[in-house]
Order: C-alpha cells, then structure tokens, then sequence
C-alpha cells in the first residue's frame, strides 16, 4: 500500500476531529460547588457549598453539548454569575462547542440567548425561570475547554 502525503493528512486530520469529538455527558444530578463569593467549580472545594445542577440529557449522540439555562429568578436558581443573573439548569443538545462556548446546530456563530426557541426551551424545562429565561452556551468549562 502507498501512503501519500494527501493520504498522511487526511490520516491525522480524521484522528484530530475524531479525538475531538468526546463524549460531553453530564449526569443529570451534576453536583457543582458554588462559594459565598459566587464562584463555582465542578469539584469538591474547602469553603464551598455543593448544589445539583438540574441536567437535562435531551440528545445522546456524541455531537452534543450543553446550553445554560439564564433567570433573573433567584428563587430556584442554583448559583449567580453576577449582575443579577442565576443559572437555572442546563440541557445537552446537538451541536458543537467552539472553543468553550457550545453552539446548538444551525446555531454556530449566532447569539442563542435571543433565540425564541431556546428561551422556550428553558422556561418549559425550569419553570422556576417564571418565563424570564434565556440561553448560553458557556458550558465548556465543565470540561476543561478553554
């Protein structure tokens, strides 16, 4: 068999996608640890308070990724990224993450958290949202991605 340079290529480029491609499954009881400071980390941590972060796991194949679900509901929340703004829970869907931000598909490049279909979704999902919920993709941190 001759093994081109083309074909050494293709070779290492199917491997980088394929390593790329991991298998982001979070249980739908993901424990995070959330500080008085507001800081939250995805280990146990001295000084900070362990939280269930309602998961919802809506797509199982491995192009997947989670979208946060936002509120400026406290009640219900799970913790505070600040400015008055509370992480609900999140939901995995297909798509892809660019970088540490998830993208759902059809959705790359494009700001989800004005999409009227993922606000739905997270208010459907999080009623303690109070139909004042929205969207992100900031989630790749779960995971390492930065």
């Amino acid at each position: 068999m001759l093994i081109t340079n083309a074909t050494l290529i293709v070779s290492v480029f199917c491997e980088t996608v394929a390593s790329q491609m991991t298998n982001y499954f979070l249980a739908e009881d993901f424990r995070v640890y959330v500080s008085t400071e507001g800081g939250v980390v995805n280990w146990a941590a001295p000084g900070y308070t362990e939280r269930i972060l309602p998961t919802v796991n809506k797509y199982m194949n491995r192009d997947g990724g989670y979208i946060a679900c936002y509120s400026r509901n406290q009640k219900g929340s799970i913790y505070s990224v600040g400015s008055g703004i509370y992480v609900m829970g999140q939901i995995r869907l297909q798509g892809r993450y660019i970088g540490r931000i998830f993208h759902p598909k059809g959705y790359e490049d494009k700001d989800i958290s004005a999409a009227i279909e993922f606000k739905t979704l997270c208010n459907q999902t999080f009623p303690a949202a109070r139909n004042g919920g929205w969207a992100g993709g900031d989630t790749g941190g779960w995971f390492g991605i930065e």
